[in-house]
Protein backbone atom coordinates (compact mmCIF):
# COMPACT_ATOMS: atom_id res chain seq x y z
CA UNK A 1 0.00 0.00 0.00
CA UNK A 2 2.99 2.20 1.22
CA UNK A 3 4.48 1.57 -2.41
CA UNK A 4 1.23 2.40 -4.13
CA UNK A 5 1.01 6.06 -2.07
CA UNK A 6 4.68 6.48 -3.29
CA UNK A 7 3.96 5.69 -6.67
CA UNK A 8 0.87 7.81 -6.69
CA UNK A 9 2.96 10.44 -5.34
CA UNK A 10 5.98 10.27 -7.86
CA UNK A 11 3.80 10.68 -10.45
CA UNK A 12 1.76 13.01 -9.59
CA UNK A 13 4.82 15.26 -9.21
CA UNK A 14 6.08 14.20 -12.35
CA UNK A 15 2.77 15.84 -14.13
CA UNK A 16 2.85 18.69 -12.07
CA UNK A 17 6.30 19.53 -13.18
CA UNK A 18 5.73 18.63 -16.90
CA UNK A 19 2.15 20.67 -16.31
CA UNK A 20 4.38 23.73 -15.04
CA UNK A 21 6.91 23.49 -17.34
CA UNK A 22 3.91 23.63 -19.99
CA UNK A 23 2.84 26.97 -18.51
CA UNK A 24 5.97 28.63 -18.48
CA UNK A 25 6.91 27.06 -21.82
CA UNK A 26 3.40 28.78 -22.86
CA UNK A 27 4.39 32.56 -21.58
CA UNK A 28 7.56 32.25 -23.66
CA UNK A 29 5.89 31.76 -27.02
CA UNK A 30 5.90 34.87 -29.30
CA UNK A 31 5.12 35.88 -32.48
CA UNK A 32 5.67 39.62 -34.07
CA UNK A 33 5.83 40.88 -37.35
CA UNK A 34 9.91 41.06 -37.58
CA UNK A 35 9.60 43.44 -41.04
CA UNK A 36 8.23 44.26 -43.83
CA UNK A 37 9.51 44.72 -46.90
CA UNK A 38 8.44 45.61 -50.67
CA UNK A 39 8.16 42.83 -53.14
CA UNK A 40 6.42 44.32 -56.24
CA UNK A 41 3.77 46.70 -57.27
CA UNK A 42 1.71 46.03 -59.84
CA UNK A 43 0.34 48.64 -62.50
CA UNK A 44 -2.35 49.59 -64.47
CA UNK A 45 -0.88 50.16 -67.77
CA UNK A 46 0.54 53.72 -68.41
CA UNK A 47 -0.21 55.63 -71.69
CA UNK A 48 0.11 59.15 -72.75
CA UNK A 49 -2.62 60.53 -71.57
CA UNK A 50 -2.36 59.15 -67.96
CA UNK A 51 1.23 60.78 -67.93
CA UNK A 52 -0.07 63.83 -69.37
CA UNK A 53 -2.63 64.11 -66.39
CA UNK A 54 -0.01 63.48 -63.91
CA UNK A 55 1.90 66.33 -65.16
CA UNK A 56 -1.53 68.15 -64.61
CA UNK A 57 -1.86 67.46 -61.30
CA UNK A 58 1.46 68.44 -60.01
CA UNK A 59 0.12 71.79 -60.63
CA UNK A 60 -1.55 71.85 -57.33
CA UNK A 61 1.17 69.15 -55.73
CA UNK A 62 -1.41 66.35 -55.93
CA UNK A 63 0.89 63.96 -58.02
CA UNK A 64 1.39 61.27 -55.94
CA UNK A 65 -2.03 61.25 -55.37
CA UNK A 66 -2.95 60.60 -59.42
CA UNK A 67 -0.41 58.36 -59.62
CA UNK A 68 -1.72 55.80 -56.68
CA UNK A 69 -4.69 55.91 -58.77
CA UNK A 70 -2.49 53.63 -61.52
CA UNK A 71 -1.50 51.46 -58.73
CA UNK A 72 -3.72 47.60 -59.34
CA UNK A 73 -1.85 46.14 -56.04
CA UNK A 74 0.88 46.22 -53.82
CA UNK A 75 2.57 43.07 -53.24
CA UNK A 76 4.60 42.46 -49.63
CA UNK A 77 6.95 40.51 -48.22
CA UNK A 78 6.16 39.96 -44.23
CA UNK A 79 8.71 38.77 -42.23
CA UNK A 80 7.48 36.79 -39.00
CA UNK A 81 9.83 36.32 -36.44
CA UNK A 82 8.46 32.95 -34.21
CA UNK A 83 10.35 32.48 -30.88
CA UNK A 84 10.69 29.56 -28.29
CA UNK A 85 12.09 30.64 -25.57
CA UNK A 86 10.87 28.09 -23.04
CA UNK A 87 12.32 24.30 -22.38
CA UNK A 88 9.64 22.01 -24.31
CA UNK A 89 9.83 22.06 -28.17
CA UNK A 90 6.93 23.47 -30.08
CA UNK A 91 5.08 22.93 -33.82
CA UNK A 92 3.44 25.62 -35.11
CA UNK A 93 0.98 24.84 -38.01
CA UNK A 94 0.48 28.00 -40.02
CA UNK A 95 -0.41 31.16 -38.82
CA UNK A 96 -3.65 33.72 -39.86
CA UNK A 97 -4.43 37.16 -39.55
CA UNK A 98 -6.27 40.60 -39.22
CA UNK A 99 -3.98 43.00 -42.05
CA UNK A 100 -4.32 46.92 -41.25
CA UNK A 101 -2.98 49.56 -43.26
CA UNK A 102 -2.53 52.64 -41.26
CA UNK A 103 -5.11 51.62 -38.55
CA UNK A 104 -7.88 50.37 -41.29
CA UNK A 105 -8.75 46.52 -41.53
CA UNK A 106 -7.97 45.78 -45.51
CA UNK A 107 -8.23 42.05 -45.02
CA UNK A 108 -7.10 38.58 -43.71
CA UNK A 109 -3.68 36.86 -44.22
CA UNK A 110 -2.48 33.14 -43.65
CA UNK A 111 0.84 31.63 -43.64
CA UNK A 112 1.91 27.66 -44.16
CA UNK A 113 4.43 27.77 -41.58
CA UNK A 114 5.22 23.74 -40.70
CA UNK A 115 7.96 24.29 -38.45
CA UNK A 116 8.86 22.79 -35.33
CA UNK A 117 10.90 25.34 -32.82
CA UNK A 118 13.49 23.62 -30.66
CA UNK A 119 13.25 25.43 -26.83
CA UNK A 120 15.76 28.86 -27.19
CA UNK A 121 15.24 29.14 -31.14
CA UNK A 122 13.92 32.10 -32.79
CA UNK A 123 12.79 31.32 -36.61
CA UNK A 124 11.86 33.72 -39.16
CA UNK A 125 9.06 33.04 -41.87
CA UNK A 126 8.78 34.94 -44.61
CA UNK A 127 4.87 35.13 -45.80
CA UNK A 128 4.34 36.71 -48.98
CA UNK A 129 1.09 38.79 -49.23
CA UNK A 130 -1.02 40.39 -52.31
CA UNK A 131 -3.18 43.79 -51.12
CA UNK A 132 -5.19 44.23 -54.28
CA UNK A 133 -6.83 47.56 -55.15
CA UNK A 134 -10.00 46.86 -54.25
CA UNK A 135 -9.00 45.54 -49.95
CA UNK A 136 -6.82 48.96 -50.10
CA UNK A 137 -9.69 51.17 -51.22
CA UNK A 138 -11.08 52.02 -47.25
CA UNK A 139 -7.45 52.99 -46.73
CA UNK A 140 -6.63 55.00 -49.88
CA UNK A 141 -7.11 57.87 -48.47
CA UNK A 142 -4.48 57.84 -45.49
CA UNK A 143 -1.63 56.39 -47.99
CA UNK A 144 -1.88 59.71 -50.07
CA UNK A 145 -2.35 61.82 -47.12
CA UNK A 146 0.75 60.30 -45.62
CA UNK A 147 2.95 60.30 -49.30
CA UNK A 148 2.89 56.17 -48.88
CA UNK A 149 3.47 55.54 -45.83
CA UNK A 150 1.96 52.50 -45.05
CA UNK A 151 1.44 51.32 -41.43
CA UNK A 152 1.48 47.37 -41.79
CA UNK A 153 -0.38 46.00 -38.56
CA UNK A 154 -1.39 42.13 -38.54
CA UNK A 155 -3.20 41.00 -35.78
CA UNK A 156 -4.02 37.21 -35.24
CA UNK A 157 -3.53 34.02 -33.28
CA UNK A 158 -1.02 31.32 -33.66
CA UNK A 159 -1.97 27.66 -32.82
CA UNK A 160 1.46 26.35 -30.94
CA UNK A 161 0.91 22.43 -30.57
CA UNK A 162 2.86 20.54 -27.77
CA UNK A 163 2.34 16.95 -28.13
CA UNK A 164 -0.42 17.01 -30.01
CA UNK A 165 -1.74 19.84 -27.78
CA UNK A 166 -2.91 23.34 -29.69
CA UNK A 167 -2.50 25.94 -28.15
CA UNK A 168 -3.49 29.42 -28.48
CA UNK A 169 -1.03 32.58 -28.83
CA UNK A 170 -2.14 35.93 -29.58
CA UNK A 171 0.09 38.25 -31.77
CA UNK A 172 0.07 41.80 -32.93
CA UNK A 173 2.86 44.06 -34.03
CA UNK A 174 3.37 46.73 -36.67
CA UNK A 175 6.14 47.93 -39.01
CA UNK A 176 6.31 51.15 -41.12
CA UNK A 177 7.00 50.87 -44.97
CA UNK A 178 7.10 53.58 -47.82
CA UNK A 179 6.19 52.65 -51.46
CA UNK A 180 6.87 56.68 -52.26
CA UNK A 181 10.28 56.13 -54.16
CA UNK A 182 9.24 53.20 -55.76
CA UNK A 183 6.12 54.83 -57.43
CA UNK A 184 8.43 58.15 -58.39
CA UNK A 185 10.70 55.33 -59.86
CA UNK A 186 8.16 53.57 -61.91
CA UNK A 187 6.71 57.29 -63.22
CA UNK A 188 10.03 58.51 -64.17
CA UNK A 189 11.13 54.97 -66.20
CA UNK A 190 7.49 55.55 -67.53
CA UNK A 191 8.13 59.16 -68.83
CA UNK A 192 11.77 58.22 -70.41
CA UNK A 193 10.41 55.12 -72.33
CA UNK A 194 7.39 57.11 -74.30
CA UNK A 195 9.43 59.76 -74.80
CA UNK A 196 11.75 57.37 -76.97
CA UNK A 197 8.91 54.86 -78.13
CA UNK A 198 6.35 57.99 -78.80
CA UNK A 199 6.42 60.16 -81.61
CA UNK A 200 3.48 62.12 -79.91
CA UNK A 201 6.48 64.16 -78.38
CA UNK A 202 7.19 66.08 -81.73
CA UNK A 203 2.84 66.01 -82.82
CA UNK A 204 2.25 67.74 -79.14
CA UNK A 205 4.81 70.60 -79.01
CA UNK A 206 7.05 71.80 -77.00
CA UNK A 207 4.63 73.18 -73.83
CA UNK A 208 4.09 69.67 -72.93
CA UNK A 209 7.61 68.56 -73.40
CA UNK A 210 8.51 70.80 -71.13
CA UNK A 211 5.57 69.90 -68.55
CA UNK A 212 7.06 66.54 -68.64
CA UNK A 213 10.73 67.50 -68.73
CA UNK A 214 9.75 69.31 -65.40
CA UNK A 215 8.27 66.28 -63.75
CA UNK A 216 11.25 64.30 -64.26
CA UNK A 217 13.58 67.10 -63.12
CA UNK A 218 11.45 68.86 -60.17
CA UNK A 219 9.54 65.37 -58.94
CA UNK A 220 11.35 61.86 -59.76
CA UNK A 221 15.64 63.20 -60.35
CA UNK A 222 16.13 66.68 -59.40
CA UNK A 223 18.18 68.64 -58.09
CA UNK A 224 19.65 67.17 -54.52
CA UNK A 225 20.87 69.36 -51.76
CA UNK A 226 24.68 68.68 -51.87
CA UNK A 227 26.77 70.63 -48.94
CA UNK A 228 28.88 70.32 -46.44
CA UNK A 229 28.50 71.25 -42.67
CA UNK A 230 30.58 71.19 -39.92
CA UNK A 231 28.60 70.73 -36.67
CA UNK A 232 25.87 68.76 -34.85
CA UNK A 233 23.26 68.87 -37.27
CA UNK A 234 19.74 69.04 -36.07
CA UNK A 235 17.95 69.58 -39.77
CA UNK A 236 18.15 67.16 -42.21
CA UNK A 237 14.94 66.41 -43.86
CA UNK A 238 12.69 67.32 -47.15
CA UNK A 239 9.28 69.62 -46.71
CA UNK A 240 6.14 69.89 -48.19
CA UNK A 241 5.33 73.72 -47.99
CA UNK A 242 1.39 74.56 -49.44
CA UNK A 243 0.17 77.51 -50.88
CA UNK A 244 -0.31 80.59 -48.66
CA UNK A 245 1.52 78.42 -46.05
CA UNK A 246 5.13 78.73 -44.04
CA UNK A 247 6.40 76.01 -42.17
CA UNK A 248 9.01 76.31 -39.25
CA UNK A 249 11.44 74.74 -37.88
CA UNK A 250 11.63 75.13 -34.02
CA UNK A 251 15.31 74.32 -32.71
CA UNK A 252 17.39 75.58 -29.09
CA UNK A 253 21.28 76.56 -28.72
CA UNK A 254 22.53 75.81 -25.03
CA UNK A 255 25.58 77.83 -26.01
CA UNK A 256 26.86 80.62 -28.40
CA UNK A 257 26.65 78.87 -31.52
CA UNK A 258 27.74 79.01 -35.33
CA UNK A 259 24.49 77.90 -37.13
CA UNK A 260 25.44 76.90 -40.76
CA UNK A 261 22.04 76.00 -43.05
CA UNK A 262 21.76 75.32 -46.93
CA UNK A 263 18.13 74.91 -48.57
CA UNK A 264 17.00 73.96 -52.22
CA UNK A 265 13.55 74.65 -53.60
CA UNK A 266 11.34 72.91 -56.13
CA UNK A 267 8.29 72.92 -58.36
CA UNK A 268 7.25 73.14 -61.64
CA UNK A 269 5.75 76.76 -61.19
CA UNK A 270 9.07 78.49 -59.54
CA UNK A 271 11.63 77.24 -57.84
CA UNK A 272 11.55 79.42 -54.95
CA UNK A 273 10.96 79.67 -51.79
CA UNK A 274 11.67 82.23 -48.35
CA UNK A 275 13.70 81.41 -45.91
CA UNK A 276 14.06 83.17 -42.46
CA UNK A 277 15.74 82.30 -39.20
CA UNK A 278 14.02 84.32 -36.22
CA UNK A 279 14.47 84.23 -32.30
CA UNK A 280 11.59 83.40 -30.42
CA UNK A 281 9.95 86.80 -29.93
CA UNK A 282 9.71 87.77 -33.94
CA UNK A 283 8.69 84.51 -34.49
CA UNK A 284 5.77 85.26 -32.59
CA UNK A 285 5.09 88.86 -34.90
CA UNK A 286 6.04 86.57 -38.06
CA UNK A 287 2.92 84.57 -36.78
CA UNK A 288 0.75 87.44 -36.10
CA UNK A 289 1.21 89.41 -39.10
CA UNK A 290 3.31 91.99 -36.96
CA UNK A 291 6.71 93.88 -38.45
CA UNK A 292 9.91 91.32 -37.15
CA UNK A 293 13.52 91.52 -37.60
CA UNK A 294 15.49 88.56 -38.88
CA UNK A 295 19.25 87.17 -38.64
CA UNK A 296 18.41 86.00 -41.93
CA UNK A 297 16.17 86.82 -44.95
CA UNK A 298 16.57 84.78 -48.12
CA UNK A 299 13.90 86.75 -50.35
CA UNK A 300 12.57 84.59 -52.91
CA UNK A 301 14.96 82.16 -54.13
CA UNK A 302 15.71 78.51 -55.67
CA UNK A 303 18.60 77.96 -53.21
CA UNK A 304 20.38 79.46 -50.36
CA UNK A 305 23.16 78.92 -47.16
CA UNK A 306 23.48 80.96 -44.23
CA UNK A 307 26.02 80.92 -41.81
CA UNK A 308 25.74 82.82 -38.50
CA UNK A 309 26.81 83.39 -35.27
CA UNK A 310 23.60 83.49 -32.38
CA UNK A 311 23.43 83.60 -28.57
CA UNK A 312 21.74 80.81 -26.96
CA UNK A 313 18.60 80.93 -26.76
CA UNK A 314 15.46 79.38 -28.50
CA UNK A 315 14.98 80.16 -32.78
CA UNK A 316 12.79 79.14 -35.47
CA UNK A 317 13.66 78.71 -38.98
CA UNK A 318 10.68 79.84 -41.35
CA UNK A 319 10.33 77.98 -44.88
CA UNK A 320 7.61 80.84 -46.10
CA UNK A 321 5.40 79.96 -49.16
CA UNK A 322 2.63 82.34 -48.45
CA UNK A 323 2.92 84.52 -51.32
CA UNK A 324 1.88 81.50 -53.52
CA UNK A 325 -1.54 81.00 -54.74
CA UNK A 326 -1.42 77.58 -56.53
CA UNK A 327 2.36 75.77 -56.33
CA UNK A 328 3.36 73.39 -53.34
CA UNK A 329 6.90 73.79 -52.85
CA UNK A 330 9.65 70.81 -51.87
CA UNK A 331 12.02 72.40 -49.97
CA UNK A 332 15.05 70.05 -49.07
CA UNK A 333 16.64 71.75 -45.61
CA UNK A 334 20.32 70.64 -43.89
CA UNK A 335 21.22 72.77 -40.82
CA UNK A 336 23.93 71.99 -38.06
CA UNK A 337 25.30 74.14 -34.98
CA UNK A 338 28.20 74.69 -33.25
CA UNK A 339 29.39 75.66 -29.88
CA UNK A 340 32.15 78.69 -30.20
Amino acid sequence: MGKLVAIGIIILAIFLIILGLFAYSYTQLSVNLHDVRLHSIDWAPLSWDKLLNLGLSTLTGEWFGTAFMLIEGVNLNLLFGISNNGVLPVYIPDLSYDILINGILIGQGFSDVDLAINPGQTKVITSFQNVNKDSMTPAVFSIIESQGVMEIKVKGIAYFQFFGIGIPVPFESTRNISIYDEVRERINEEIQKNKLQNSVMYSVGKSIESVLGSIVNDLFGGDELEISLSGQKFVDSIYQVSPGTYAHIAFSLLCESQVEGGFIANDILGDDIIVLVLDDMNFEKFENDQYFTSFYDSGKVKSGAFDLTLESGDYSIVMSNQYSMISTKTVQFQAVSLCV
